[in-house]
């Protein structure tokens, strides 16, 4: 059996005790230091993650680069740091056939990302490092969050909830942007949601189990349920989803560092980015959706998790790079065998 993680502190420590983490206890300016920190260490032979326990003029950490590395990526499926990525191919390809492993729904007391919860005076930046990833963002970006909404005309059916991972960026103390482009899972719920002039809820989890990040960039099926993908990845182990506090058909992974709960506001559009993106180049600014966020729960002292993508190869790419490239490999053996 692999080495599952309850949640992204217990990968961290993993890190750590493998030299996969690095810590800087001193405190740092939010800009450029972080962003020119996840540049310098995608460069070094072993693309560690680095954790930054002191950001200055917020009260809590960041933790950048967890999956930047091959050695990060073994860990992260409980494979030895130096399995040669032929070998983690093959193991992510035999797992995904164990698809669907249900995941195991966790009440709201046992939930770690529940023990704290603000209902009013939402301010993000008050739990949220935040900070510009590249100098000529449009603003602050959240590049690791996990996404998650369902399908307004069938809100029960766990198979048409989505988990995905979107560009978001702060607009304001309690409003995002995100960009929900026509070919995401996302679009067709919204689409659904804006027929009828409807907000769409929206819960937003940050700082996840590793898998979980994964499976939110790795493309499936609209009618396939992430989750189930998750228990799969970590060799049947089911993951832990709690229901979230808003919006009661939507499940959230129950161990994440903060979750944000909220909606798509209808038919409303505003300029988002621009941002600089994954192959190096900024991408321009154009109208997106916005988010208004209503409800946040987040653990005791939260990490703030966000990922650097620049000029190849950054996180980024090591967290696409086998998760789109199984599921080709799947349809060019049933297709041309």
């Amino acid at each position: 059996m692999a080495k599952v993680y309850k949640d992204l502190r217990e990968f961290l420590k993993t890190l750590e005790e493998e030299g996969q983490l690095i810590r800087v206890k001193d405190e740092v300016d939010p800009e450029p230091d972080i962003g020119a920190a996840g540049r310098a260490c995608a460069n070094m032979d072993k693309k560690p993650a680095v954790l930054f326990e002191k950001v200055k003029g917020y009260k809590y950490s960041v933790v950048t680069n967890v999956h930047g590395s091959w050695a990060n990526h073994a860990l992260m499926m409980g494979m030895p740091k130096d399995t040669p990525v032929k070998e983690q191919f093959f193991e992510l390809n035999r797992r995904w056939d164990k698809f669907p492993v249900p995941p195991v729904i966790v009440p709201r007391e046992k939930a770690l990302c529940k023990e704290n919860t603000i209902s009013e005076n939402i301010n993000l930046f008050e739990i949220l490092p935040l900070y510009r990833i590249n100098d000529q963002d449009g603003g602050f970006f959240l590049s690791k969050a996990c996404v998650v909404t369902g399908d307004p005309a069938e809100p029960d059916n766990l198979d048409k909830q989505n988990v995905g991972t979107y560009r978001i960026q702060v607009k304001d103390i309690d409003r995002i942007g995100i960009q929900a482009l026509p070919f995401h899972d996302i679009a067709i719920q919204l689409a659904k949601a804006e027929e009828v002039n409807e907000p769409l809820p929206v819960a937003i989890a940050l700082g996840n189990t590793p898998l979980v990040t994964f499976m939110a960039s790795t493309p499936v099926n609209y009618d396939q349920n992430e989750y189930e993908f998750v228990g799969a990845l970590q060799d049947g182990v089911p993951t832990e989803i709690t229901k979230a506090d808003t919006a009661e058909h939507l499940y959230v992974p129950a161990h994440a560092e903060v979750i944000l709960e909220g909606y798509i506001i209808p038919r409303v559009r505003t300029c988002e980015g621009p941002f600089g993106e994954f192959p190096g180049s900024y991408s321009g600014a154009r109208n997106q959706c916005e988010i208004k966020i209503t409800h946040i729960t987040y653990r005791t002292n939260p990490i703030f998790e966000n990922l650097y993508l620049g000029m190849p190869w950054t996180e980024i790419d090591y967290l696409m790079a086998l998760n789109t490239s199984v599921p080709l490999y799947k349809q060019l053996k049933a297709t041309m065998p």
